[in-house]
């Protein structure tokens, strides 16, 4: 065991006395070792106390995305997750979960990132999902997150639609890297869905898996391609098309999954400018669009010419653009150029540039970036 890994009974045997005071617990190590003892520890029912009844919040994460790319865990013999999902903060007075409908009462925020669990076990002993019963509208996860887990520790299918259909009142989810690779069986109903976060990896049906959330109230959408190069980000070289990135946005544009949605985010998302024109057509809601290493979606932005009806301006409604990298200005000024020729709108745009992992807002503090004029 890792010396940081050791420290784990210590650390935790001072702070059970206090867990009946906790509002959120997080774990961060970029090694598996400190997160497997400090699972085993959470995960022993204890025979006293009353448990975390005031715990908001469990923030698991492992800070090593590049071993989710394989389908293998590593480390191999440390991959089982054993005993009762946070057993240690449920108390002693709940263990029986089946007749207990809230074993974590106030828990609205669960993020597991790079750490998987026994799902069936974390279904039924911390959402305290029963068969034909869900959780009260008091008693039930508002935000969700599964990122960054190799192929052979995700949920299956079934785990997942049921895990998502515990949390009927869910607002915020995001899937990253993570989730069923053959798609779901069924469709999950999440009609408070208000923003989600997909990124979508090398294998898998990612369009199986977007397409079965009903979410007709979302607002804001992320997604998140991968970095196809596999090398360092240079501001001045892209990455080449992307075959799932394409099966995404033609989805969304045919079939209008998100009716309201105003605010988009692309991260690495590399289609053919056709299938963003196809995308950005759809979306008379939209807002606000952030780009991020996606320069083909900014020509599809432009007004269309039609030969009878006159021109037509995609986005209508957007009010702002954020682009990176700064390389990608002079693309986006034309754009707006050539919008501004046809709308009377006023866009505010801001370009970043990213220095040391730091972001800095490139912008002329005393004049705001416009093209054209408001009303």
């Amino acid at each position: 065991m890792s010396r940081y890994a050791d420290c784990m009974p210590v650390i935790f045997n001072l702070l059970f006395h206090e867990m009946y005071r906790w509002r959120s617990l997080e774990i961060i190590s970029d090694t598996w070792m400190p997160i497997r003892s400090a699972l085993q520890l959470l995960n022993e029912c204890r025979t006293e106390g009353s448990g975390a009844l005031r715990l908001e919040s469990i923030k698991l994460k492992r800070t090593n995305d590049y071993l989710s790319r394989f389908w293998l865990f590593c480390p191999r013999i440390m991959k089982m997750v054993e005993g009762t999902m946070f057993g240690a903060l449920i108390g002693a007075t709940h263990q029986d979960v089946p007749a207990q409908s809230s074993p974590l009462p106030k828990l609205r925020n669960v993020a597991l990132y790079g750490v998987h669990l026994d799902w069936t076990n974390f279904l039924r002993y911390t959402l305290g999902a029963t068969p034909n019963r869900s959780p009260t509208v008091s008693h039930s996860i508002q935000s969700l997150e599964l990122s960054h887990h190799s192929g052979e520790v995700r949920p299956t299918a079934n785990e997942f639609s049921a895990i998502l259909e515990a949390c009927p009142h869910l607002q915020n989810l995001v899937l990253r890297v993570s989730g069923p690779q053959d798609g779901l069986l069924r469709q999950v109903s999440l009609p408070l869905l208000q923003q989600l976060h997909y990124g979508y990896s090398c294998v898998g049906d990612d369009v199986r898996v977007l397409s079965a959330f009903h979410a007709p109230n979302l607002i804001k959408l992320c997604l998140e391609g991968r970095n196809l190069s596999g090398t360092t980000y240079s501001p001045t070289q892209d990455d080449g098309e992307d075959d799932i990135a394409d099966s995404l946005l033609k989805y969304c544009a045919t079939h209008l999954p998100f009716p309201k949605l105003q605010e988009l985010s692309l991260y690495n998302v590399n289609a053919p400018v056709n299938t963003f024109t196809l995308l950005v057509a759809t979306i008379p809601t939209l807002r606000h669009l952030l780009l991020h290493r996606t320069p083909n979606a900014l020509p599809a932005l432009s007004p269309v010419q039609k030969s009878l009806a006159g021109t037509s301006m995609p986005c209508p409604a957007l009010k702002s653009i954020q682009i990176f990298p700064n390389s990608h200005k002079d693309n986006l000024i034309v754009t707006l150029n050539e919008r501004s020729k046809s709308s009377s709108r006023f866009v505010e745009w801001q370009c970043e540039e990213m220095l040391e992992g730091v972001v800095f807002t490139l912008e002329d503090m005393s004049h705001r970036n416009q093209i054209g004029c408001g009303v």
